[in-house]
C-alpha cells in the first residue's frame, strides 16, 4: 500500500502556494532550512524547473552553486540566496523580489530586466554583471533604505543609522557597476542616493547635515541641475520683494512699494525691482538703481550666492554632459 501524499506547506508572502508533493506534512527540500543546497545536481533541478516554468518562490539556496545556470524568467521571489554563486548565470527577466542575496557572486551574469525590488543586496559581488533595464522599484530604493526609514520614524536612531550604512555601501555597489557598463545616467542616480543615506547618518541638526542638505535641495548633488535654476528664480524674486519694501533710488527719487498708489504703479516697481535682483544675482551690476538701508546689506549677500549658484550650475552641467 503506497503510503499518502501531501503538498508542500510553504506559501509565500505573495500567496503563491508550493506544489512540491512529500510523502510527510510539511516543507519540501526546496524550502526545508535545515537542507544544504551545495551539491553539483542542485542546479540540473532548478533548469529543469525553469523549462517546466514551475514558481521557485521562497527555496532555501543558501550557498547554492548555479554558476553558468539558465534559469531565465524563473520565479525566484523571496528565496534564499545567501553566498549563493550566480557568476555567469543566464538569468534575464529573473524575478528576485524580496530575494536575499546578501553577499551572492553575480558577477558577469546578464539580469537584464531582472526584477530586485526588495532584494537584499548587501555585500553582493557585481563584478561586470549587466543590469540594463533591471526593475528596482519606486524611487530606486533598496530594502535597507526603506528598513532603516521605518527605524527612524520609530526614534530606533542607532539601528537606522545602521541601516543607512548599509544601503549607502549597496548604492556605491550599484553606482560602480553602472560606471563600468558607462550607463551614466542611472549611475547618477544611485550616485545621488549614495549621497542621501550618508545624509542621513550625520546628526540631525549638525552643520555638515544641514549643508549636505542645502547642496540636495540647491542641485541633488550635481545630478539635477535644473534645481538650480529654480531655486535661483524663487530667490530673485523673493529680493524683489525685499528691495520693493525696503525701497531703490534711481536718479535721486526713491522708489517702495505703497499702499496709495495704484496697482499698475506698484508692478512697475516690482518689475524694475526684479531687474535690479537679476543684475544683482547675475555681479553685472549696471548701477543704475541704487539699494537703500538694509537693503545694501541683501544686495550684497545676493551677489555674493548668485557667483556661487552660477559656479554650481556650470559644474553641474559640465558633469552630466562630459559622462
Amino acid at each position: 500500500m503506497k503510503s499518502p501524499m501531501f503538498l508542500c506547506t510553504y506559501v509565500s508572502p505573495d500567496g503563491i502556494a508550493c506544489q512540491e508533493s512529500i510523502s510527510e506534512k510539511g516543507v519540501c527540500f526546496w524550502h526545508n532550512t535545515q537542507k544544504e543546497k551545495t551539491s553539483a545536481e542542485i542546479k540540473f533541478h532548478l533548469e529543469e524547473k525553469t523549462k517546466k516554468q514551475q514558481p521557485m518562490c521562497g527555496f532555501h539556496l543558501v550557498k547554492a552553486d548555479l554558476s553558468d545556470a539558465f534559469i531565465m524568467e524563473t520565479d525566484l521571489s523571496h528565496a534564499n540566496l545567501t553566498r549563493a554563486n550566480l557568476s555567469d548565470g543566464h538569468l534575464f527577466g529573473i524575478n528576485l523580489r524580496h530575494a536575499n542575496l546578501f553577499k551572492a557572486n553575480l558577477s558577469h551574469a546578464n539580469l537584464k530586466e531582472a526584477h530586485l525590488e526588495g532584494a537584499n543586496l548587501l555585500g553582493v559581488t557585481l563584478d561586470k554583471t549587466d543590469l540594463e533595464r533591471v526593475h528596482w522599484g519606486k524611487n530606486k530604493h533598496v530594502i535597507n533604505h526603506h528598513e532603516a526609514d521605518i527605524l527612524n520614524k520609530q526614534g530606533n536612531t542607532q539601528a537606522a543609522n545602521i541601516k543607512y550604512l548599509e544601503a549607502e555601501e549597496i548604492y556605491r555597489n550599484l553606482r560602480k557597476c553602472y560606471e563600468t557598463a558607462g550607463t551614466a545616467d542611472i549611475a547618477g542616480e544611485f550616485f545621488y542616493l549614495e549621497m542621501v543615506a550618508k545624509r542621513k547618518q550625520m546628526p540631525l541638526f549638525s552643520l555638515t547635515r544641514m549643508w549636505s542638505k542645502l547642496v540636495d535641495l540647491l542641485c541633488g548633488y550635481g545630478e539635477i541641475p535644473y534645481r538650480i535654476i529654480f531655486s535661483s528664480i524663487i530667490y530673485i524674486v523673493f529680493n524683489a520683494i525685499l528691495f520693493g519694501i525696503l525701497g531703490l533710488k534711481y536718479e535721486g527719487q526713491i522708489y517702495r512699494f505703497n499702499t496709495e498708489a495704484s496697482f499698475y504703479e506698484n508692478l512697475v516697481l516690482f518689475g524694475n525691482a526684479t531687474y535690479f535682483s537679476v543684475v544683482t544675482f547675475t555681479t553685472v551690476g549696471y548701477g543704475d538703481f541704487t539699494p537703500l538701508g538694509m537693503a545694501r546689506v541683501f544686495a550684497a549677500t545676493e551677489a555674493f550666492n548668485g557667483a556661487f549658484m552660477i559656479a554650481l550650475f556650470i559644474l553641474a552641467f559640465v558633469k552630466r554632459m562630459t559622462r
